[in-house]
């Protein structure tokens, strides 16, 4: 059997048919790679995983050869693949598990929190206005000019945007929010996007959580924890979540004045004290 479960967006999160899970299987192989879970300590595991082997996995053990090394192992006895946030939001996996079920390997999910739900969660903007979700790599080999013609074709639709940042593990590299938007300014020669807002999201749901509201181009200049961090990019926020943005998410007062004036037909009764 192959269980994919999803170590969520902290070491204390998983959950307790996950727990179960750990303690029957044979091999735990740890993602290392897609992303980073704060302050990561593999003691849990070995504490629930009495006697079994646990084994840190890159990139390389998860494609090529080494898919058919885990599906082969599955076939014997009870593996388990721990990934960080929820296995399948990302689709990196997904190659082992079909490869598994054209085997006839049993298949295993168990899910857990990512920053997919949690964005939404952590700043009351409303799931459903979300448009398609983007990743801003370093601008190394070319520059990402499509993360910005998505984000620009969120805001048309009146649609938020989740900016993913780069995460290279082999190299030791985490794109804080800081670089994010000295990249995005630096695509954006029309300066497009100088009054949209957005909101800059650090460790969420770890004890660590920092989330910051202001104008996109504004988010650097505060003081987050390590990586990962993220991006909201927010279009023409309804009266409710321009309210949990001030709330929730500290966005500056005079901002929070300034677009509820632009708002005000939409009817917002908040009243600030």
């Amino acid at each position: 059997m192959l269980y994919f479960i999803g170590l969520g967006l902290n070491p204390k999160s998983l959950t307790i048919e996950a727990l179960e899970i750990l303690r029957r299987v044979e091999t735990v192989y740890i993602d290392r790679y897609t992303s980073i879970i704060p302050r990561f300590d593999p003691s849990i595991i070995k504490r629930y995983c009495s006697g079994c082997r646990i084994v840190f996995a890159d990139r390389n053990m998860f494609e090529g050869y080494g898919v058919k090394n885990i599906v082969d192992e599955a076939s014997a006895r009870d593996v388990a693949i721990l990934v960080p946030g929820d296995p399948f939001i990302a689709t990196t996996h997904e190659i082992i598990r079909l490869e598994a079920l054209k085997k006839g390997v049993g298949v295993k999910v168990v899910h857990n929190a990512s920053i997919y739900s949690a964005a939404a969660s952590a700043t009351g903007l409303q799931a459903y206005r979300f448009g398609k979700t983007v990743t801003l790599v370093y601008p190394d080999a070319f520059k990402p000019y499509s993360v910005l013609e998505t984000i620009r074709g969120n805001l048309d639709r009146r649609l938020h945007t989740l900016v993913l940042l780069d995460i290279r593990v082999d190299e030791e590299r985490f794109m804080s929010i800081d670089e994010a938007v000295e990249i995005l300014r630096e695509l954006d020669e029309e300066d497009s996007l100088s009054s949209v807002l957005g909101v800059g999201l650090a460790r969420v749901g770890s004890d660590e959580e920092v989330i910051h509201a202001d104008l996109l181009y504004d988010l650097g200049r505060y003081t987050y924890p390590p990586p990962p961090h993220s991006i909201i990019v927010v279009a023409d926020p309804h009266p409710v979540e321009l309210e949990s943005l001030y709330y929730v998410c500290g966005l500056p007062r005079g901002l929070f004045e300034e677009f509820s004036r632009g708002e005000m037909n939409l009817g917002s009764s908040l009243v600030v004290s």
